[in-house]
């Protein structure tokens, strides 16, 4: 009687001693995919050709996975407002009938805005502290414990 064939996961490196199955996918989802080198004969290293995606493959798939996975670490009390207010937003999406309209607003969808309006003021951003950069753009700087 022969083994049954594992499963495995595609795209991860194989198992080695001593690596555990949950970091083993951490660290996947962290690398960046880079695409497969094309053979000279126009296919894939897969060896399957690949037809150019349609304008609306993007539509086809789902926003968190056309996005790039970052961490950031926020207080307290901002990641609380992030949850008020899209919580806030997302009940102002509510039709009578209980259906909803437009997308779901969460912290991260608030968070990409919020990098886009600094990233417009980038040109407005002085100082080599945390406190400095805030103050520069107008905000006030956070005391320490706050």
């Amino acid at each position: 009687m022969t083994a049954p064939a594992r499963r495995t996961l595609t795209g991860l490196a194989p198992r080695t001693a001593g690596d555990k199955g949950l970091s083993r996918l951490i660290r996947a989802n962290r690398e960046d995919a880079a695409p497969e080198p094309a053979s000279d004969t126009g296919m894939p290293a897969g060896g399957l050709p690949t037809a150019e995606p349609a304008e609306s493959a993007t539509d086809r798939v789902p926003k968190y996975l056309q996005l790039r996975r970052r961490e950031a670490r926020v207080y307290d009390d901002q990641a609380d407002a992030l949850t008020v207010l899209a919580r806030r937003l997302n009940n102002g999406r509510r039709l009578p009938g209980g259906k909803t309209t437009g997308e779901r607003i969460t912290d991260n969808t608030l968070l990409r805005l919020a990098i886009d309006l600094l990233l417009t003021r980038a040109d407005e951003l002085e100082g080599t502290t945390e406190e400095e950069l805030a103050a520069s753009l107008g905000l006030e700087p956070r005391t320490p414990g706050t």
